[in-house]
């Protein structure tokens, strides 16, 4: 087995959203060195980033993903709402 020749590996820490006594947190901590990826996105609360980007810039992405994944779920409600009232309108002229 050869030695690594790659410098494909860097530090990473884990940032995600914590809920205590009804008050949410962005909390981060360091882990383990990890291999480098392409994109980093974040899965469920939480969000692997490299350590050089900062908690700032890690915060942005995670907060900035969630805003964009709630207000995606609020358009096809209020989508699917429209055309419910639409539909009530309709039986309401039975």
């Amino acid at each position: 087995m050869g030695n690594q020749v790659a410098n494909n590996r860097e530090m990473q820490e884990v940032m995600y959203l914590h809920q205590e006594d009804g008050k949410w947190y962005i909390l981060s901590q360091a882990k383990s060195p990890g291999l480098v990826k392409k994109e980093y996105i974040p899965i469920g609360n939480r969000l692997v980033y490299p350590k050089k980007w900062g908690r700032k810039k890690a915060a942005e992405v995670l907060l900035s993903f969630h805003i964009e994944e709630n207000e995606k779920i609020c358009k096809s409600a209020n989508e699917r709402l429209e055309y419910l009232y639409s539909l009530r309108d309709d039986v309401d002229q039975w």
